[in-house]
């Protein structure tokens, strides 16, 4: 066992060093080393690259358009190999075109392999789209991020067909030799491709300025690393004959890095849009770092060991369970932040369902995989059907969300379809779970008649897989409405008003009582630009409103109150060009009809969510007569009333807007005219305010309240 110990340590020592090179930088070597690997990036392989534009987000949109082609073909695969699991005679009638087996073995290898790429290649693209986000918008160089999609899809492709062709030439392609060769070859070039993508990720990294290295770039950076060393260490492992290193890459490649894309997007979409930062930063932590330290229940392997050994690797596949169970814990408590945003984008829906499944899935794969891993043998076929079914109900949401949250933002677009987008999310998480659960019943059937002793007894599971079968099928279909949703997407001639943005996605963070660091605001999701809410919040009589900040906060040059009169003059002129005429002649409604803003907006709220989309608007717009804007135009006004950037409209961002509009449409009227309000408007204003517009008229100020407005009124 002195291979593994030897992998995990180079394994170890790699990641701490690109941890320690990527948050500090390599000094005064930074700007050759840079300029050195930008110029490797943009022009090697010579010519080649110049095929692929250089536009931001291009690099993450081919490698999702490819992940999607490879989730339609394996889920079409993954069915037949169902049904061919149920009906082993199904597939004879290929025999015509020179496709036969004994069995399902090859089918179901495939299914699993090209499952894996469409999971790496989706995750990664989604992956290149957060990081992105925090370094400029655009990768250090997008037409090398696809051409590795492409490389990385057609050295897939040609390992696949490899073996056809050599037999094709008469070569021995079931031999040790020959198998071993094609297995090494295809892992060196895999590694190679990816790590030209990971130098293209390290650099965007270092654009991200005075930000601290988001959660989600850590976890990218750490599964293309982890990947990259798994395919040195299998491609050593067979040319040495090393089966306990081949073991080692093999967890460390599935599982491991399987994990950390999944985590690397879910940290990224499901706080963008609940917009609240990371619940948790101690579970942050322990999330990101147990997962490279423990040994994950997925697609455990038999390992040949010592018992002393077996019982330590039982042990660390037991803590294995913490920083799953960990991340989900974490994420799930991040989304109920702002659940209703979470459940209108099919998206960050998929992801949070993902969350919730994962953790039981991770269970089942921990009883089931310890009787592989130690040998015992007592729950048969039970881990391979734990380990597909994690793939296909938890990939797969990741899959989805990956493409309606992380493709539209690169494409800068929004998605198409929302609603059809949403009944696939269903259709996975039901296909998938409900399949899972009904293989799960005929493998347990199959082993506890052959543990039973009873001879000659036969289990009747036909029914069981035949369900399984015909369950899988909404993932399929699932899968094929995606990939349409997708490709009208990346169509679509309606640019987003959500465009890749250097900013944090928090807009604004209260500060409570205690203490924190700037460090640990940046862990959990706080940009250079959000803005910080520190203290209590007051309002006084006079509606002045009062922060508490610390005595070393504060700055003596700063007018903390200036005069009223002195803001006005300032930007009454600019606010007043900037508002749209729509909003101004919303207000003007609301003031001839008497609606207060909060009848107005439960008027409008269709849904009864306490928000309001730009459907709901636009046809409240529409049928007050107001405007009848296209949606394109309809964007942007409701971005100049969105304060939270969550592409809706709540009460209060309303109730601002339109107190905005008054404020600086009655001060830019006062300069000509004092205009009397009418009675439904004196009626709301304070006693203070009614005397000072009483002797502006030149009226009696004395007497109550009700006696100046009559006074007034009359005027």
């Amino acid at each position: 066992m002195e291979a593994v110990f030897f992998g995990i340590a180079i394994t170890v020592f790699a990641m701490w060093l690109t941890a320690n090179y990527t948050a500090k930088g390599i000094g005064s070597m930074s700007v050759a080393m840079r300029q050195f690997s930008l110029f490797i990036l943009n022009k090697a392989p010579a010519g080649l690259v110049d095929l692929f534009e250089d536009k931001p987000g291009s690099g993450a949109r081919t490698w999702i358009n490819f992940g999607m082609l490879w989730f339609v073909f394996s889920s079409i695969c993954g069915f037949l190999g169902l049904w061919h699991h149920y009906d082993p005679s199904a597939l004879d009638s290929l025999a015509s075109i020179g496709w036969s087996y004994d069995n399902g073995d090859a089918l179901t290898a495939t299914t699993t392999k090209f499952l894996g790429v469409a999971l790496f290649s989706t995750l990664v693209g989604a992956g290149l789209v957060s990081i992105s986000r925090s370094s400029g918008g655009k990768m250090a160089s997008e037409a090398s991020a696809s051409l590795s999609a492409f490389l990385f899809t057609l050295t897939t492709i040609f390992a696949a067909l490899l073996p056809s062709l050599l037999g094709l030439l008469g070569q021995d392609v079931n031999s040790a030799m020959n198998v071993v060769l094609i297995d090494a070859i295809s892992k060196l070039a895999v590694a190679m491709i990816v790590a030209g993508l990971f130098v293209n990720v390290l650099l965007t990294v270092a654009n991200r300025g005075e930000e601290d290295v988001s959660t989600s770039a850590w976890f990218l950076i750490f599964a293309l690393l982890t990947f990259i060393l798994s395919m040195f260490l299998g491609f050593f492992g067979e040319l040495g004959g090393s089966t306990q290193t081949v073991w080692l890459a093999g967890q460390m490649g599935s599982a491991w890095v399987t994990l950390a894309l999944i985590f690397a997007v879910a940290y990224h979409i499901i706080p963008m849009t609940s917009g609240t930062p990371i619940w948790s930063g101690s579970m942050r932590k322990a999330n990101l770092l147990l997962l490279f330290i423990t040994l994950p229940p997925f697609f455990i392997a038999s390992a040949d060991a010592s018992p002393t050994l077996l019982n330590l690797g039982a042990i660390v596949m037991t803590l294995g369970l913490l920083p799953i169970i960990a991340g989900s814990v974490n994420l799930l408590f991040t989304a109920t932040g702002n659940t209703s945003a979470i459940v209108k984008s099919p998206g960050a829906l998929a992801a949070t369902l993902a969350m919730v499944l994962m953790p039981f899935y991770a269970v089942g794969a921990f009883f089931t995989g310890m009787d592989v891993f130690v040998g015992t043998g007592q729950l048969g076929d039970m881990a391979t059907t734990v380990d597909m079914g994690f793939l296909w109900t938890v990939g797969g949401l990741m899959i989805l969300s990956g493409a309606y949250i992380s493709y539209p933002l690169a494409c800068k677009k929004d998605l198409a379809e929302p609603s059809k987008a949403n009944l696939t999310v269903w259709f996975v998480l039901f296909g998938g779970l409900a399949s899972t659960i009904t293989n799960l019943i005929g493998d347990f059937t199959i082993q506890a008649v052959a543990n039973s002793g009873v001879e000659d007894a036969v289990a009747q599971t036909e029914g069981f897989y035949l369900v399984g079968a015909a369950l899988f099928y909404f993932t399929a279909i699932a899968a094929i409405l995606a990939t349409l949703i997708v490709i009208r997407t990346s169509a679509s001639k309606l640019t987003s008003s959500h465009a890749q943005t250097s900013v944090s996605d928090i807009g604004t963070y209260n500060l409570g009582d205690g203490t924190t660091t700037i460090r640990t605001l940046l862990g959990r999701g706080v940009g250079i630009d959000t803005t910080l809410v520190v203290g209590e919040m007051a309002e006084d009589e006079g509606g002045s409103t009062v922060i508490a900040v610390s005595a070393a906060l504060h700055n003596d040059e700063v007018t903390e109150f200036p005069e009223a009169e002195e803001v006005e003059e300032e930007v009454v002129e600019e606010e007043v060009e900037e508002i749209a005429k729509e909003l101004v002649m919303l207000a003007d409604y609301l003031s001839n009809s008497d609606q207060s803003i909060f009848q107005f907006f439960k008027s409008i709220d269709l849904d009864d969510s306490g928000m309001i989309d730009k459907y709901e608007f636009q046809q409240a717009l529409k049928s007050s007569d107001i405007a009848n804007l296209p949606p394109w135009e309809m964007s942007s006004l409701v971005d100049a009333i969105d304060i939270d950037g969550d592409g809706q409209i709540n009460l209060p961002e309303l109730d601002i807007a339109i107190a905005k509009i008054r404020n600086a449409t009655s001060a830019k009227e006062s300069e000509s005219a004092v205009e009397v309000p009418t009675k439904a408007q004196l009626n709301k204003m304070k006693k203070a305010e009614l005397v000072e517009l009483a002797t502006s008229l030149g009226l009696d100020a004395s007497g109550t309240k009700k006696d100046l407005i009559g006074l007034i009124s009359e005027a």
